[in-house]
């Protein structure tokens, strides 16, 4: 258990659960979702802005991979300060990412 000799294990552990948590209620809801939604937002208005339906994974697996990195960085870095901004930083991230793929599931989603 390599993973409870990391500094301020609970903040990753919360960040990797949510992310996780968001992909699998998106899996989940998928059969709501119509087959192009939303995703690019800073592209000019209208079909620009369109990606298909399982293209909203990508969104927690970018928070995961930026999780798992926050963690690597983690344990190889010896400041206190620096460790707790990477886990909770990684936190953050993980809760925009969750709070964005929800949004857009209850902005274009069929319920």
């Amino acid at each position: 258990m390599w993973w409870k000799k990391v500094d301020f294990y609970n903040y990753f552990l919360a960040a990797g659960a949510l992310s996780v948590l968001s992909i699998v209620g998106t899996l989940i809801i998928r059969s709501f979702l119509p087959p192009l939604i939303p995703l690019f937002y800073g592209k000019p208005e209208g079909a620009e802005q369109l990606a298909p339906a399982w293209f909203i994974l990508i969104i927690p697996g970018v928070s995961i991979l930026i999780t798992a990195t926050n963690l690597f960085v983690n344990k190889s870095v010896e400041d206190k300060f620096i460790k707790k901004v990477l886990a909770i930083t990684s936190l953050v991230i993980s809760l925009m990412a969750t709070i964005t793929v929800v949004k857009i599931i209850t902005l274009v989603g069929f319920f």
